[in-house]
C-alpha cells in the first residue's frame, strides 16, 4: 500500500479547498487518469492529491514504480515535474527549491568527494587521486585556425567548379 510522507507532503504547498475539490470532482467524473509514481519503498512522490482522492472514494488508480538514488533525488524529480507541468508559480518553485537546498549540498560534497575532492576541504583529500596520464591543454585557437584554413579551401573549390 502506497503512503504519502511527511518530507514529501510538506514539500510542495497544498492545494487551496477550491482546487482540491475540482480535482476531486474532475476524477469522480472521469477517474484518475495519471499514475500515482512512487518509488520502490511505495512512498508517493508525485500524486499525492489523486491517491488520497481515490483512496477516500475506494477508486481504482494506476501506480508507476520509479528508481530513485535515494529521497533527494526523488524529491527534486518531483519539483522538476510540477515546475513543468506549470503547477508551481515561481515563487512556490524558489520556496521548493531552498527547501532542498541542504539536500543537494550535501549530495554535492558527497559527490565531490567520492570524484576525488574538491582539492579544498580536507575531509576530500584523501580522495584524491593523481592520475598517471594527465589530460594536456589543447590550443583551441590553433584548432579554430586549421578549420578556418580548411573552410577557406573548400569554398575557393566551390567557387572555382560553379565557374568552370
Amino acid at each position: 500500500m502506497p503512503v504519502v510522507l511527511p518530507e514529501i507532503e510538506h514539500l510542495f504547498p497544498p492545494l487551496s479547498g477550491e482546487q482540491f475539490s475540482a480535482l476531486e470532482r474532475d476524477i469522480l467524473e472521469n477517474g484518475c487518469c495519471a499514475p500515482i509514481i512512487v518509488n520502490e519503498d511505495m512512498a508517493v512522490i508525485d500524486g499525492r492529491n489523486r491517491f488520497r482522492i481515490c483512496e477516500k472514494h475506494g477508486l481504482s488508480y494506476k501506480m508507476m514504480v520509479f528508481s530513485f538514488v535515494d529521497l533527494p533525488e526523488a524529491k527534486q524529480w518531483a519539483l522538476d515535474t510540477q515546475k513543468g507541468r506549470g503547477n508551481l508559480d515561481k515563487q512556490e518553485s524558489g520556496t521548493v527549491a531552498l527547501k532542498l537546498r541542504p539536500e543537494i549540498e550535501a549530495r554535492t560534497r558527497a559527490n565531490m568527494a567520492a570524484g576525488g575532492g574538491d582539492h579544498k576541504s580536507e575531509s576530500a583529500k584523501p580522495g584524491l587521486v593523481i592520475s598517471p596520464n594527465p589530460i594536456l591543454p589543447v590550443d583551441t585557437r590553433a584548432i579554430l585556425k586549421i578549420n578556418n584554413s580548411q573552410r577557406n579551401r573548400t569554398s575557393q573549390r566551390n567557387r572555382q567548379q560553379k565557374h568552370s
